[in-house]
């Protein structure tokens, strides 16, 4: 395997990690990666950004918090399958001269052509999963051929315990010695939120249009199949409590449809659709129940803002969900796809304001001490430092 003279890489600077992109896209894990950057400790580390096919909206946010972005689309009509890019991520790879190379799992050209790269530039690479409980017939979180080949990575990243019992008992990971790579738990964080002044939620709630005795339901999910918004709309018919308001933020391909479901049930009081809003911080100070009815999630950002923000969390229990949540400590997880078990949680919280505020409190102070940006540096740094130190 090929050498260079800094084999033990970290031993005479900080390790140098270089993330590997289709696209700099705006979302959950790309804005993680962004975040926990922007926390390193460049005595550590340093890290630099390659996309595969173009820069992306992303980029100048990561431009400001890495070494830079560097694009590496196709080289012509003969690069058909992008193979071209290998040579020139390798070239990439050694001027650099890159420890660890980090590729996200659903960045499918990263995943196959920068790991190939990594053993050709002699640096180490590690996969980072982002999602599991994937329930289309046929999908997964890492296609077979990285699972058979992951003895090539030195690494993978989970984002919770139950996502490497997950990825073992339904996707292979080492079932042998060709599916087996270390693995590392770098948590989901945040950073620590603006101080909220006292006047926020009145605001938010005169902006919303509800009632000082109404219980606001905040939803943050993008109306896909996936959050199964249909699930709530028929919990909060069932909780049938006047005062429980649903309000959903979030856009997507399904808002026509979920509205005239709640035209059909009747829920016109009682739901208000906001569409994509860029202030959620802002608006979880005027909820006082966070509700999530997904029928898979990985490790969801939205969560652990509502958490910080103080609000009990009543969800479906995929995912990671229980190892953010733990059930009647700091809110309640009920099965995929149970309405009624859902309907039960929130009429218990809008019957009892102690209940909101005692699991809302508990949330946020665990919310505080394990969900941070803070967090999420460190075990990143220090799997990244393991890796580094570790022979190809």
């Amino acid at each position: 395997m090929p050498s260079r003279p800094d084999a033990e890489a970290g031993r005479h600077g900080p390790v140098r990690v270089t993330l590997v992109l289709d696209v700099a896209a705006v979302g959950g894990a790309e804005i993680v990666l962004r975040n926990t950057f922007a926390h390193l400790d460049p005595r550590r580390v340093v890290a630099d950004v390659v996309c595969l096919r173009e820069a992306g909206p992303l980029a100048d946010d990561f431009r400001s918090v890495t070494d830079g972005v560097v694009t590496l689309p196709r080289g012509g009509r003969l690069d058909r399958a992008g193979l071209g890019r290998i040579p020139r991520l390798v070239r990439h790879f050694r001027r650099r001269r890159t420890d660890v190379v980090v590729v996200s799992h659903h960045h499918r050209a990263a995943l196959t052509l920068a790991r190939i790269a990594a053993v050709l530039a002699g640096a180490r690479s590690v996969v980072a999963a982002h999602d599991m409980d994937l329930t289309r017939v046929g999908s997964r979180v890492l296609p077979r051929h990285v699972v058979e080949t992951l003895f090539l990575s030195s690494g993978l990243a989970l984002l919770a315990p139950s996502q490497g019992r997950y990825l073992h008992d339904e996707e292979g990971v080492g079932a042998s010695w060709r599916s087996r790579a270390r693995e590392y738990v770098v948590p989901n964080g945040i950073p620590a939120p603006e101080p909220v002044p006292p006047e926020r939620r009145a605001e938010v709630r005169a902006e919303l249009g509800v009632a000082d005795d109404d219980v606001v339901v905040l939803m943050v999910a993008r109306l896909s199949r996936q959050k199964a918004h249909d699930v709530m709309l028929d919990a909060i018919a069932r909780a049938d409590r006047p005062n429980l308001r649903l309000v959903v933020v979030g856009d997507g391909k399904r808002r026509e449809e979920l509205e005239a479901l709640v035209a059909e049930r009747g829920l016109e009081k009682a739901v208000t659709f906001l569409g994509l809003r860029r202030d959620v911080p802002r608006l979880l100070a005027g909820g006082d129940v966070f509700a999530l009815s997904s029928v898979h999630e990985g490790v969801p950002i939205s969560v652990i803002e509502a958490m910080t923000a103080g609000l009990p969390v009543v969800a479906t229990d995929v995912g990671a969900l229980r190892d953010q949540v733990t059930e009647g400590v700091d809110g309640f997880l009920v099965p995929s796809g149970d309405a009624e078990g859902l309907a039960g949680r929130l009429a218990r919280l809008a019957d009892d304001p102690a209940l909101r505020a005692e699991l809302g409190c508990r949330a946020q102070e665990r919310a505080r001490a394990e969900f941070t940006v803070e967090n999420t540096a460190a075990a990143f740094t220090e799997m990244v430092e393991s890796v580094a130190r570790r022979r190809a």
